[in-house]
């Protein structure tokens, strides 16, 4: 059992807002770097990981290979999505590739009730589906915006999956490791990951330009902290709730896309986005009153109990 495992915080679900709005400030960061895709990755990742495994080694303990082996399958998998997510970013719009990730918790509502025992309410499965229709309302009200770009929408899809993996991955490893060691590893085995990613795309190592190294350390602050919180927080809310509240980035990312880089807004995108906002809602509201359902049941029966009640 990880260090931190031994009981429920109440800081779980905070700590999972703050990732989403982290998570949407990393999007527009990607968004206005001039860096590629795998360029801004590796290069995050590269400084992220020293920067972990010093703190890690002061702080906590010696890096263990028996933790590396535990937290290299998700760090590999979140390496390949984040390299897929980066370029995708780049090729389409900020609203498609936000919204498309939104579609996580249909991925993962089986993992959750088969891998981990969560009960997923016909009313949650019911919003999430209903969700559709904002996702759908987004994508395809954006079509004919400058920058939309087809590959990149299956990039995404691409991303999208393997996200999904992420989170499943992160929420079995914590069963073993506390959420610092498992940040650091992963990071650790995302690196030659995303090294190979960028010799292939590059055909080389190319050094950021000084003045782009601010969104190398913005996104290391930012979505690196992030997954931080999130790998943190697997022990103490469900997956179905952490997958349901990443609908909230695809809504913080497209409005801050049309501030910042004058991303138009039509009507039906922004209809979608409120279909999403009431969905996102009522299913946290659901999946908290499952939780205290499911904390009710499995509170032992205090001795004497029954024979009062007899």
């Amino acid at each position: 059992m990880s260090p931190d495992q031994t009981a429920k915080s109440p800081w779980g679900k905070p700590a999972v807002v703050t990732t989403i709005l982290f998570w949407s400030i990393g999007n527009l960061i990607v968004r206005g770097t001039e860096l590629t895709g795998p360029q801004v990755a590796f290069w995050r990742y590269l400084f992220a990981a020293t920067l972990y495994a010093i703190g890690h080694s002061i702080f906590v303990g010696p890096l263990r290979w028996k933790d590396f082996k535990v937290a290299a399958p998700m760090g590999m998998v979140l390496a390949l999505e984040i390299a897929l997510f980066f370029v995708a970013i780049k090729t389409t719009t900020v609203a498609n590739v936000t919204v498309i990730g939104s579609l996580t918790p249909l991925l993962l509502f089986g993992v959750a009730a088969r891998r981990f025992g969560e009960r997923v309410s016909p009313q949650v499965v019911a919003a999430t589906l209903l969700a559709l229709v904002g996702v759908a309302a987004v994508v395809f009200g954006s079509t004919s915006a400058a920058g939309w770009n087809p590959v990149g929408d299956a990039l995404a899809v691409g991303a999208l999956i393997f996200f999904a993996a992420y989170f499943a991955l992160g929420k079995v490893a914590r069963e073993t490791l506390s959420g610092i060691t498992l940040q650091t590893h992963s990071l650790i085995s995302g690196v030659p990951v995303l090294g190979a990613v960028l010799l292939f795309d590059s055909r080389g190592l190319p050094v950021p330009a000084n003045d782009q190294w601010w969104y190398v350390f913005g996104l290391i602050a930012f979505p690196s902290t992030g997954h931080f919180l999130v790998n943190w927080a697997h022990n103490h809310v469900s997956l179905t709730l952490v997958s349901l509240m990443t609908l909230g980035v695809p809504v913080l990312s497209v409005l801050g896309a049309a501030i910042l880089f004058d991303e138009p807004l039509v009507m039906l995108q922004i209809l979608g986005i409120a279909v999403v906002l009431v969905v996102l809602s009522f299913a946290i509201v659901e999946t908290s009153r499952l939780d205290r359902s499911e904390s009710a049941d499995d509170e032992p029966v205090v001795a004497g109990a029954t024979e009062l009640e007899a």
